[in-house]
Protein backbone atom coordinates (compact mmCIF):
# COMPACT_ATOMS: atom_id res chain seq x y z
CA UNK A 1 0.00 0.00 0.00
CA UNK A 2 1.31 3.42 -0.83
CA UNK A 3 2.01 5.82 2.01
CA UNK A 4 -1.05 7.80 3.00
CA UNK A 5 1.19 10.84 3.12
CA UNK A 6 1.82 10.34 -0.59
CA UNK A 7 -1.63 9.64 -1.94
CA UNK A 8 -1.15 10.19 -5.62
CA UNK A 9 -1.94 8.05 -8.61
CA UNK A 10 0.68 6.69 -10.95
CA UNK A 11 -0.26 6.12 -14.58
CA UNK A 12 1.54 3.81 -16.95
CA UNK A 13 2.44 6.86 -19.08
CA UNK A 14 4.52 8.48 -16.30
CA UNK A 15 7.91 7.13 -17.48
CA UNK A 16 9.38 7.55 -20.92
CA UNK A 17 12.27 5.09 -20.51
CA UNK A 18 12.01 1.72 -22.33
CA UNK A 19 11.89 -0.16 -19.04
CA UNK A 20 11.10 2.45 -16.36
CA UNK A 21 10.33 -0.09 -13.64
CA UNK A 22 13.72 -1.78 -14.03
CA UNK A 23 15.55 1.56 -14.01
CA UNK A 24 13.72 2.77 -10.92
CA UNK A 25 14.27 -0.58 -9.23
CA UNK A 26 18.02 -0.27 -9.73
CA UNK A 27 17.94 3.24 -8.27
CA UNK A 28 15.91 2.19 -5.22
CA UNK A 29 18.04 -0.93 -4.73
CA UNK A 30 21.25 1.09 -4.68
CA UNK A 31 19.92 3.61 -2.16
CA UNK A 32 18.20 1.07 0.08
CA UNK A 33 21.06 -1.44 -0.01
CA UNK A 34 18.74 -4.34 -0.88
CA UNK A 35 19.46 -6.42 -3.97
CA UNK A 36 16.63 -7.22 -6.35
CA UNK A 37 16.68 -11.00 -6.49
CA UNK A 38 13.82 -11.29 -8.97
CA UNK A 39 12.46 -9.10 -11.73
CA UNK A 40 9.49 -7.08 -10.55
CA UNK A 41 6.19 -7.09 -12.39
CA UNK A 42 3.41 -4.55 -12.13
CA UNK A 43 -0.02 -3.69 -13.46
CA UNK A 44 -2.22 -0.62 -13.51
CA UNK A 45 -5.89 -0.60 -12.54
CA UNK A 46 -8.56 2.08 -12.31
CA UNK A 47 -10.50 2.96 -9.17
CA UNK A 48 -13.46 0.81 -10.17
CA UNK A 49 -11.24 -2.26 -10.49
CA UNK A 50 -9.53 -1.44 -7.20
CA UNK A 51 -12.90 -1.26 -5.45
CA UNK A 52 -13.96 -4.54 -7.06
CA UNK A 53 -10.83 -6.23 -5.69
CA UNK A 54 -11.36 -4.81 -2.22
CA UNK A 55 -14.98 -6.00 -2.24
CA UNK A 56 -13.84 -9.44 -3.37
CA UNK A 57 -11.32 -9.57 -0.55
CA UNK A 58 -13.94 -8.40 1.95
CA UNK A 59 -16.34 -11.14 0.82
CA UNK A 60 -13.95 -13.86 1.95
CA UNK A 61 -15.62 -15.52 4.94
CA UNK A 62 -12.70 -15.17 7.36
CA UNK A 63 -11.86 -11.63 6.27
CA UNK A 64 -15.46 -10.54 6.69
CA UNK A 65 -15.82 -12.25 10.09
CA UNK A 66 -12.66 -10.57 11.34
CA UNK A 67 -13.76 -7.15 10.07
CA UNK A 68 -17.25 -7.49 11.56
CA UNK A 69 -15.75 -8.52 14.92
CA UNK A 70 -13.32 -5.60 14.83
CA UNK A 71 -16.14 -3.20 14.01
CA UNK A 72 -18.22 -4.61 16.88
CA UNK A 73 -15.33 -4.03 19.28
CA UNK A 74 -14.62 -0.50 18.05
CA UNK A 75 -18.29 0.44 18.43
CA UNK A 76 -18.69 -1.17 21.86
CA UNK A 77 -15.70 0.76 23.20
CA UNK A 78 -16.90 4.03 21.66
CA UNK A 79 -14.13 4.30 19.07
CA UNK A 80 -16.61 4.52 16.19
CA UNK A 81 -20.32 5.45 16.22
CA UNK A 82 -22.62 2.55 17.11
CA UNK A 83 -24.37 2.53 13.72
CA UNK A 84 -21.17 2.44 11.63
CA UNK A 85 -20.94 -0.18 8.88
CA UNK A 86 -17.26 -0.81 9.53
CA UNK A 87 -16.73 -3.14 6.56
CA UNK A 88 -18.04 -0.54 4.12
CA UNK A 89 -16.13 2.24 5.89
CA UNK A 90 -12.86 0.37 5.40
CA UNK A 91 -13.54 -0.33 1.74
CA UNK A 92 -14.48 3.31 1.07
CA UNK A 93 -11.37 4.63 2.81
CA UNK A 94 -8.99 2.21 1.11
CA UNK A 95 -10.52 2.81 -2.32
CA UNK A 96 -10.07 6.54 -1.84
CA UNK A 97 -6.60 6.42 -0.28
CA UNK A 98 -4.67 3.70 -2.09
CA UNK A 99 -2.45 4.85 -4.95
CA UNK A 100 -0.62 1.57 -5.23
CA UNK A 101 0.25 -1.53 -3.27
CA UNK A 102 2.58 -4.50 -3.21
CA UNK A 103 1.03 -7.92 -2.59
CA UNK A 104 3.49 -10.42 -1.04
CA UNK A 105 1.22 -13.29 -2.09
CA UNK A 106 1.47 -12.53 -5.80
CA UNK A 107 4.75 -10.57 -5.59
CA UNK A 108 3.18 -7.98 -7.88
CA UNK A 109 3.07 -4.18 -7.79
CA UNK A 110 -0.34 -2.71 -8.54
CA UNK A 111 -0.73 1.00 -9.34
CA UNK A 112 -3.94 2.96 -9.89
CA UNK A 113 -4.09 4.89 -13.14
CA UNK A 114 -7.00 7.31 -13.01
CA UNK A 115 -5.11 10.58 -12.41
CA UNK A 116 -1.64 12.00 -11.84
CA UNK A 117 -0.80 15.67 -11.84
CA UNK A 118 2.89 15.36 -10.92
CA UNK A 119 4.93 12.60 -12.61
CA UNK A 120 7.97 13.15 -10.38
CA UNK A 121 5.92 12.80 -7.23
CA UNK A 122 4.10 9.79 -8.66
CA UNK A 123 7.44 8.14 -9.35
CA UNK A 124 8.35 8.49 -5.69
CA UNK A 125 5.17 6.64 -4.76
CA UNK A 126 6.12 3.85 -7.16
CA UNK A 127 9.54 3.76 -5.50
CA UNK A 128 7.76 3.23 -2.18
CA UNK A 129 6.13 0.09 -3.58
CA UNK A 130 9.42 -1.12 -5.07
CA UNK A 131 10.92 -0.77 -1.61
CA UNK A 132 8.22 -3.10 -0.25
CA UNK A 133 9.05 -5.63 -2.96
CA UNK A 134 12.73 -5.50 -2.01
CA UNK A 135 11.82 -5.85 1.66
CA UNK A 136 9.84 -8.94 0.77
CA UNK A 137 12.67 -10.49 -1.24
CA UNK A 138 15.13 -9.89 1.60
CA UNK A 139 13.00 -10.49 4.71
CA UNK A 140 9.78 -12.31 3.66
CA UNK A 141 6.92 -9.91 4.42
CA UNK A 142 4.39 -12.74 4.76
CA UNK A 143 6.42 -14.20 7.60
CA UNK A 144 7.10 -10.78 9.11
CA UNK A 145 3.39 -9.89 9.22
CA UNK A 146 2.25 -13.32 10.41
CA UNK A 147 0.84 -12.19 13.76
CA UNK A 148 -2.16 -13.70 15.54
CA UNK A 149 -5.40 -11.72 14.99
CA UNK A 150 -5.64 -11.21 18.76
CA UNK A 151 -2.30 -9.33 18.81
CA UNK A 152 -3.40 -6.12 17.13
CA UNK A 153 -0.80 -3.92 18.78
CA UNK A 154 2.13 -6.10 17.69
CA UNK A 155 0.72 -6.30 14.15
CA UNK A 156 0.44 -2.50 13.93
CA UNK A 157 4.01 -2.09 15.21
CA UNK A 158 5.34 -4.32 12.43
CA UNK A 159 3.23 -2.52 9.84
CA UNK A 160 4.66 0.78 11.05
CA UNK A 161 8.21 -0.49 10.57
CA UNK A 162 7.46 -1.64 7.02
CA UNK A 163 5.70 1.57 5.98
CA UNK A 164 8.12 3.84 7.81
CA UNK A 165 10.90 2.22 5.78
CA UNK A 166 9.01 3.09 2.59
CA UNK A 167 8.46 6.73 3.59
CA UNK A 168 12.14 7.19 4.51
CA UNK A 169 13.20 5.67 1.19
CA UNK A 170 10.97 8.10 -0.72
CA UNK A 171 12.52 11.06 1.08
CA UNK A 172 16.06 9.84 0.53
CA UNK A 173 15.38 9.20 -3.15
CA UNK A 174 13.92 12.68 -3.66
CA UNK A 175 16.92 14.29 -1.98
CA UNK A 176 19.45 12.16 -3.86
CA UNK A 177 18.03 13.43 -7.15
CA UNK A 178 18.83 16.94 -5.95
CA UNK A 179 22.33 15.87 -4.88
CA UNK A 180 21.41 16.40 -1.22
CA UNK A 181 22.77 14.04 1.43
CA UNK A 182 20.34 11.99 3.58
CA UNK A 183 19.02 14.09 6.50
CA UNK A 184 18.99 11.38 9.16
CA UNK A 185 21.80 12.84 11.27
CA UNK A 186 19.55 15.78 12.15
CA UNK A 187 16.46 14.59 14.13
CA UNK A 188 14.85 18.03 13.75
CA UNK A 189 14.31 17.35 10.03
CA UNK A 190 12.47 14.10 10.73
CA UNK A 191 10.36 15.93 13.34
CA UNK A 192 9.41 18.52 10.72
CA UNK A 193 8.29 15.76 8.35
CA UNK A 194 6.17 14.17 11.08
CA UNK A 195 4.50 17.50 11.86
CA UNK A 196 3.75 18.00 8.17
CA UNK A 197 2.16 14.56 7.99
CA UNK A 198 -0.05 15.37 11.00
CA UNK A 199 -2.02 18.03 9.12
CA UNK A 200 -5.42 17.54 7.45
CA UNK A 201 -5.41 15.40 4.32
CA UNK A 202 -8.28 17.25 2.67
CA UNK A 203 -10.09 14.04 1.73
CA UNK A 204 -12.26 11.28 3.20
CA UNK A 205 -9.66 10.42 5.81
CA UNK A 206 -10.37 13.71 7.60
CA UNK A 207 -14.01 12.65 8.01
CA UNK A 208 -13.25 9.17 9.36
CA UNK A 209 -13.67 8.44 13.09
CA UNK A 210 -10.61 9.60 15.03
CA UNK A 211 -9.48 6.11 16.04
CA UNK A 212 -9.74 4.78 12.48
CA UNK A 213 -7.95 7.80 11.00
CA UNK A 214 -5.14 7.86 13.54
CA UNK A 215 -4.55 4.10 13.32
CA UNK A 216 -4.21 4.34 9.53
CA UNK A 217 -1.84 7.30 9.76
CA UNK A 218 0.22 5.79 12.57
CA UNK A 219 1.95 3.25 10.34
CA UNK A 220 3.19 5.98 8.01
CA UNK A 221 3.73 8.95 10.33
CA UNK A 222 5.03 7.37 13.55
CA UNK A 223 6.47 4.51 11.52
CA UNK A 224 8.60 7.04 9.64
CA UNK A 225 9.70 8.70 12.90
CA UNK A 226 10.77 5.29 14.25
CA UNK A 227 12.74 4.41 11.11
CA UNK A 228 14.33 7.87 11.06
CA UNK A 229 15.56 7.24 14.62
CA UNK A 230 17.07 3.93 13.49
CA UNK A 231 18.72 5.58 10.49
CA UNK A 232 20.29 8.17 12.76
CA UNK A 233 22.26 5.39 14.44
CA UNK A 234 23.88 3.35 11.68
CA UNK A 235 21.89 3.91 8.51
CA UNK A 236 19.91 1.28 6.63
CA UNK A 237 21.74 -1.64 8.27
CA UNK A 238 19.95 -0.70 11.51
CA UNK A 239 16.60 -0.82 9.72
CA UNK A 240 17.52 -4.20 8.24
CA UNK A 241 18.28 -5.45 11.74
CA UNK A 242 14.84 -4.26 12.89
CA UNK A 243 13.17 -6.13 10.02
CA UNK A 244 14.90 -9.26 11.31
CA UNK A 245 13.91 -8.47 14.90
CA UNK A 246 10.73 -6.39 14.61
CA UNK A 247 9.31 -4.10 17.31
CA UNK A 248 6.93 -5.77 19.72
CA UNK A 249 4.49 -2.93 20.39
CA UNK A 250 3.34 0.52 19.39
CA UNK A 251 5.07 1.63 22.60
CA UNK A 252 8.40 0.69 21.01
CA UNK A 253 7.46 2.59 17.85
CA UNK A 254 6.54 5.70 19.84
CA UNK A 255 9.64 5.39 22.04
CA UNK A 256 12.54 3.99 19.96
CA UNK A 257 14.72 3.89 23.06
CA UNK A 258 12.39 1.19 24.43
CA UNK A 259 12.97 -0.83 21.28
CA UNK A 260 16.73 -0.38 21.73
CA UNK A 261 16.52 -1.72 25.31
CA UNK A 262 14.01 -4.43 24.29
CA UNK A 263 11.35 -3.35 26.77
CA UNK A 264 8.82 -6.13 26.28
CA UNK A 265 5.07 -5.74 26.79
CA UNK A 266 3.54 -7.48 29.79
CA UNK A 267 1.45 -10.47 28.69
CA UNK A 268 -2.01 -9.96 30.22
CA UNK A 269 -4.45 -12.83 30.62
CA UNK A 270 -8.18 -12.16 30.65
CA UNK A 271 -11.16 -14.46 30.22
CA UNK A 272 -14.93 -14.01 30.29
CA UNK A 273 -16.10 -14.46 33.91
CA UNK A 274 -18.53 -17.21 34.83
CA UNK A 275 -21.37 -14.84 35.75
CA UNK A 276 -21.57 -13.71 32.10
CA UNK A 277 -22.96 -17.07 31.01
CA UNK A 278 -24.31 -16.98 27.49
CA UNK A 279 -21.71 -14.47 26.31
CA UNK A 280 -18.73 -15.53 24.23
CA UNK A 281 -15.59 -13.68 23.17
CA UNK A 282 -16.38 -12.07 19.82
CA UNK A 283 -13.13 -10.10 19.62
CA UNK A 284 -9.86 -10.12 21.54
CA UNK A 285 -6.98 -7.72 21.05
CA UNK A 286 -4.20 -5.69 22.62
CA UNK A 287 -4.71 -1.92 22.50
CA UNK A 288 -1.14 -0.99 23.27
CA UNK A 289 -0.01 2.51 24.13
CA UNK A 290 -1.51 3.89 20.92
CA UNK A 291 -4.86 2.15 21.37
CA UNK A 292 -5.29 3.31 24.95
CA UNK A 293 -4.48 6.89 23.98
CA UNK A 294 -7.03 6.71 21.14
CA UNK A 295 -9.65 5.32 23.55
CA UNK A 296 -9.11 8.33 25.81
CA UNK A 297 -9.11 10.80 22.91
CA UNK A 298 -12.28 9.29 21.44
CA UNK A 299 -14.01 10.18 24.72
CA UNK A 300 -12.86 13.77 24.88
CA UNK A 301 -9.46 13.63 26.59
CA UNK A 302 -7.09 16.16 24.92
CA UNK A 303 -4.36 14.66 22.76
CA UNK A 304 -1.44 15.77 24.96
CA UNK A 305 -3.15 14.60 28.16
CA UNK A 306 -4.00 11.24 26.58
CA UNK A 307 -0.41 10.77 25.42
CA UNK A 308 0.95 11.42 28.91
CA UNK A 309 -1.58 9.05 30.50
CA UNK A 310 -0.76 6.30 28.00
CA UNK A 311 3.03 6.66 28.24
CA UNK A 312 3.30 4.37 31.28
CA UNK A 313 1.56 1.50 29.48
CA UNK A 314 2.93 -1.95 30.26
CA UNK A 315 0.49 -4.38 28.63
CA UNK A 316 -3.21 -5.13 28.20
CA UNK A 317 -5.90 -7.47 26.96
CA UNK A 318 -9.22 -6.14 25.65
CA UNK A 319 -12.23 -8.39 25.06
CA UNK A 320 -15.61 -7.77 23.47
CA UNK A 321 -18.28 -10.30 24.41
CA UNK A 322 -21.56 -11.00 22.64
CA UNK A 323 -24.33 -13.58 22.65
CA UNK A 324 -24.34 -15.90 19.68
CA UNK A 325 -27.60 -14.45 18.40
CA UNK A 326 -26.97 -10.85 19.38
CA UNK A 327 -24.09 -8.91 17.84
CA UNK A 328 -25.44 -5.36 18.08
CA UNK A 329 -22.70 -3.21 19.69
CA UNK A 330 -25.06 -1.72 22.28
CA UNK A 331 -25.78 -5.23 23.55
CA UNK A 332 -22.16 -6.36 23.68
CA UNK A 333 -19.96 -6.25 26.78
CA UNK A 334 -16.45 -4.85 26.92
CA UNK A 335 -13.82 -6.13 29.35
CA UNK A 336 -10.26 -4.85 29.64
CA UNK A 337 -7.30 -5.33 31.94
CA UNK A 338 -4.36 -2.97 31.63
CA UNK A 339 -0.98 -3.17 33.36
CA UNK A 340 1.21 -0.11 33.99
CA UNK A 341 4.92 0.34 34.57
CA UNK A 342 4.37 1.75 38.06
CA UNK A 343 1.58 2.46 40.50
CA UNK A 344 1.99 6.17 39.80
CA UNK A 345 1.38 5.47 36.10
CA UNK A 346 -1.69 3.40 37.00
CA UNK A 347 -3.10 6.17 39.20
CA UNK A 348 -2.75 8.67 36.38
CA UNK A 349 -4.27 6.30 33.82
CA UNK A 350 -7.15 5.49 36.21
CA UNK A 351 -8.01 9.17 36.59
CA UNK A 352 -8.06 9.76 32.82
CA UNK A 353 -10.05 6.56 32.20
CA UNK A 354 -12.64 7.68 34.75
CA UNK A 355 -12.98 11.00 32.92
CA UNK A 356 -13.31 9.24 29.56
CA UNK A 357 -15.90 6.74 30.75
CA UNK A 358 -17.86 9.43 32.56
CA UNK A 359 -18.13 11.36 29.30
CA UNK A 360 -19.41 8.23 27.56
CA UNK A 361 -22.19 7.48 30.09
CA UNK A 362 -25.83 8.49 30.06
CA UNK A 363 -26.81 7.77 33.61
CA UNK A 364 -25.62 8.16 37.17
CA UNK A 365 -22.26 7.77 38.88
CA UNK A 366 -22.94 5.46 41.82
CA UNK A 367 -19.60 5.89 43.53
CA UNK A 368 -16.16 7.25 42.76
CA UNK A 369 -12.89 7.17 44.66
CA UNK A 370 -9.21 6.50 43.97
CA UNK A 371 -9.68 2.79 43.26
CA UNK A 372 -13.26 2.26 42.06
CA UNK A 373 -15.89 4.03 39.99
CA UNK A 374 -19.29 2.68 38.96
CA UNK A 375 -21.94 4.02 36.61
CA UNK A 376 -25.55 2.85 36.20
CA UNK A 377 -26.82 3.76 32.74
CA UNK A 378 -30.35 4.66 31.75
CA UNK A 379 -30.16 1.70 29.37
CA UNK A 380 -29.97 -0.73 32.31
CA UNK A 381 -26.25 -1.37 31.87
CA UNK A 382 -23.45 -1.07 34.41
CA UNK A 383 -19.93 0.20 33.76
CA UNK A 384 -17.16 -0.31 36.31
CA UNK A 385 -13.57 0.85 36.65
CA UNK A 386 -11.23 -0.54 39.30
CA UNK A 387 -7.55 -0.13 40.11
CA UNK A 388 -5.49 -2.65 42.04
CA UNK A 389 -1.86 -1.59 42.34
CA UNK A 390 -0.47 -1.33 38.81
CA UNK A 391 -3.52 -2.97 37.19
CA UNK A 392 -6.74 -1.39 35.94
CA UNK A 393 -9.90 -3.35 35.10
CA UNK A 394 -12.74 -1.99 32.98
CA UNK A 395 -16.16 -3.50 32.31
CA UNK A 396 -18.67 -1.68 30.12
CA UNK A 397 -22.22 -2.57 29.14
CA UNK A 398 -22.88 -5.29 31.74
CA UNK A 399 -26.66 -5.85 32.11
CA UNK A 400 -27.67 -4.77 35.60
CA UNK A 401 -29.29 -8.12 36.43
CA UNK A 402 -26.01 -9.94 35.70
CA UNK A 403 -24.05 -7.39 37.67
CA UNK A 404 -26.32 -7.70 40.72
CA UNK A 405 -26.38 -11.51 40.48
CA UNK A 406 -22.60 -11.51 40.76
CA UNK A 407 -22.66 -9.52 44.02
Amino acid sequence: MAAIAALVVVSSETHAAPDPLAALTREVSALRGLRAKRKLVHETVDRAELRRRLLELASDDKTRRDAVAEGLALARWGLIPMATDYVQLRIALLTDQIAGYYDPRTQKLTITKDASGDPKWAELVLAHEIDHALQDQAFDLKKLTDVAPSEGDAALARHALIEGDGIALMIELALSRQNVDPPWANPAIAADVVRAMAGPTGDSLDKAPLAVRETLLFAYREGFAFVAALLQREGWTTVDAALRNPPRSTEQILHPEKYATNEKPVVVRLAAPAHLAGYAVAHSTVWGELGFALFLRSHGIPVETAAVAAAGWGGDRVLTLARDTDVEPEHAIGLARLEWDSEADAIEAYAMTARALDAAQTGATVDHDDVRTRWFGVDGKVTTLERNGTAIDIAIGVPVYLYIANK
